[in-house]
């Protein structure tokens, strides 16, 4: 595909870009109309049953109208009343957790009993890393000695209480970066607005997060920051666009992902991936959609289970990149796609597609790097994306 508009240039402020400076592809705006189609479609089939039902007649204006107001009723945010309600059970829930679990053991001590704790098993893949602050660490070195110990004391006691960390004001740090036309307004009244230059880095407590509003279409996953960068640098948002690019600059800590979720679900928009089409990339993109062996007791609420991979595809590789930027599988690449071919949650016929293409990877010993695909990042984003988005073969 031909290079188009390469002397189209982002403006450092991206919401003084004029909408007349760029011209899209029609091909282009069709595929994403369709990727916004589809998510409507599915949100529609699986959760958002409103219950109308329509007469095989035509309504009147005042017919309209009632049913919109019955719609508008049912997808309308919480008040403030209901969500402080909302979290004031949730420690109520926590505390009487507490209490059981101290009653039990006092039972046990009078009965002349060992008391035992039953905690689930948190590294399973059929639950299906979390990097915890390190505040709680450092108030007492002495005692704890390891962050190690204490990472697994809090995830002892998460799963003994059956509630995520951030419930009990445990937060880890964000690292991620998120772009695009989206609004996020958080529980206090504050509105944080995306379209800054570089992006924006993603909130530290996206519980707090109130409501979103975009006019995006779609979101893109970005597994490295470089390309996050070079493709705002590039004009991206517009070229690409309506969309939200998101980041979590390799691998994706917890609020980049539980972002992710809370974008794909409360938006109701597809999700595409970009990786490097190697072992680490390829995980990288299964940890955002089902989850991380470290948290599967978590997956529930940070897996993105409708992330599709756009690319790079193992079969882009050996027909994009040039022989001197393909690199040989190493023995721990091949030990990784070994273990990601073993993972349960691809046993099914979503899965069987991406196992190929773990197959194809290890077969032919080849990897390359994403940027090895396109010369240029006007290239990566004008020919290489934009035929990947009309062809729509996305792969999960």
């Amino acid at each position: 595909m031909d290079i188009m508009n390469n002397e189209f240039k982002m403006p450092k402020d991206l919401r003084q870009m004029a909408i007349s400076a760029f011209r899209q592809d029609p091909k282009l705006t069709v595929a994403i109309d369709k990727l916004q189609a589809h998510s409507n479609m599915a949100d529609s089939n699986e959760k958002r049953n409103f219950g109308l039902v329509l007469p095989d007649r035509k309504l009147n204006f005042q017919e309209v109208r009632q049913l919109l107001s019955r719609t508008d009723e049912t997808i309308k945010d919480k008040s403030p009343d209901i969500l402080l309600k909302e979290q004031n059970d949730t420690r109520k829930s926590l505390l009487k957790k507490v209490e059981d679990i101290l009653d039990n053991i006092n039972r046990a001590a009078e009965n002349k009993e060992t008391p035992k704790l039953i905690i689930r098993n948190q590294r399973l893949w059929s639950n299906c890393i979390y990097d915890f602050d390190r505040e709680l660490f450092y108030q007492n070195v002495t005692r704890i000695r390891s962050q190690s110990y204490l990472d697994l004391a809090v995830r002892d006691a998460c799963c003994l209480l059956e509630t995520p960390p951030w419930s009990l004001g445990i937060a880890a740090t964000a690292k991620g970066l998120v772009a695009g036309p989206l609004t996020m307004e958080t529980a206090g009244g504050k509105r944080v607005d995306c379209m800054g230059a570089g992006g924006v880095l993603v909130p530290q407590d996206i519980s707090g997060i109130k409501s979103f509003a975009t006019t995006a279409k779609y979101i893109l996953v970005v597994e490295k920051d470089a390309i996050f960068q070079k493709l705002l640098d590039e004009g991206a948002l517009a070229r690409l666009g309506p969309v939200i690019i998101l980041t979590g600059k390799g691998y994706p800590d917890v609020c980049s992902r539980r972002l992710l979720r809370r974008l794909s679900r409360e938006l109701r928009l597809r999700a595409l991936a970009l990786v490097d089409p190697d072992p680490h990339g390829m995980e990288i993109f299964l940890t955002y959609k089902y989850g991380s062996l470290a948290q599967s007791h978590l997956s529930s609420s940070l897996a993105c289970p409708s992330l599709a991979l756009l690319g790079a595809r193992h079969s882009d590789v050996m027909t994009l990149a040039p022989a001197e930027a393909r690199m040989r599988l190493t023995d721990l690449d091949r030990r990784k796609l070994n273990s990601l071919l073993k993972r349960p949650y691809l046993d099914n016929a979503a899965g069987a597609a991406i196992k190929e293409e773990l197959k194809s990877m290890l077969s032919s010993g080849v990897k390359a790097e994403l940027e090895a695909l396109a010369p240029t990042t006007a290239a990566l984003c004008d020919a290489y994306l934009t035929s990947k988005l009309i062809q729509g073969d996305y792969l999960g």
